[in-house]
């Protein structure tokens, strides 16, 4: 009998450690395929047939209000919409561009839910220095590396103001705390500009 008990209690913790190394494989493995599309899929450059400085304030709204799409490899976000305001009813469905910056060159402030209707960055706070993001819009496709991963004030704007540099901002709530933003910068990656990478 105790020598039953003894097997079961070895037993367990086995199934339960090999059920955890599944899960983390699984989602590991996930990650490198979704990096694999990417590097296979996404051609990053401009767009040669149009001139993002020929476009008055660099706004053209495509279909929908529908101004681009956003992929993130490590969290598997792919191809998520991106549509011109950060409303409410814009954010329910997709992630919003804030207007008052940039759409394609210099600084790209994006805003979306972690949670409920429209919740694009469920996984934002599982970004890393380091991680890609992809930002494909009309003018064309953006590389960007994330370099500042930081909880902010919900009235810090300054992360979106105008830069020198192209950047990506995105920005959401943080779980538990309704006065704090979880801000991920990233800034344009020059590797492999003129191919796929």
């Amino acid at each position: 009998m105790k020598k039953g008990i003894k097997i079961i209690l070895i037993t367990i913790p086995l199934i339960i450690i090999t059920i955890i190394a599944s899960v983390f494989i699984s989602k590991k493995t996930q990650i490198v395929n979704a990096k694999k599309v990417a590097v296979e899929t996404i051609q990053v450059g401009d767009n040669q047939e149009l001139s993002v400085d020929d476009v008055v304030e660099q706004i053209i709204i495509i279909d929908d209000d529908m101004i681009g799409v956003l992929t993130i490899p490590d969290i598997l976000l792919e191809n998520a919409p991106i549509k011109e305001s950060t409303e409410l009813s814009t954010l329910a469905t997709a992630i919003g561009h804030f207007t008052n910056t940039s759409i394609y060159n210099g600084n790209v402030g994006l805003a979306s839910h972690n949670g409920g209707d429209g919740d694009y960055f469920k996984d934002l706070n599982k970004l890393k220095v380091g991680n890609e993001i992809y930002y494909q819009t009309r003018f064309g496709v953006k590389r960007y590396l994330v370099k500042t991963i930081k909880t902010i004030d919900e009235d810090d704007w300054s992360y979106l103001e105008e830069t020198e540099d192209n950047r990506i901002t995105l920005i959401t709530c943080v779980k538990g705390k309704s006065n704090k933003r979880l801000c991920v910068q990233a800034v344009e990656s020059e590797e492999n500009m003129d191919n796929n990478i």
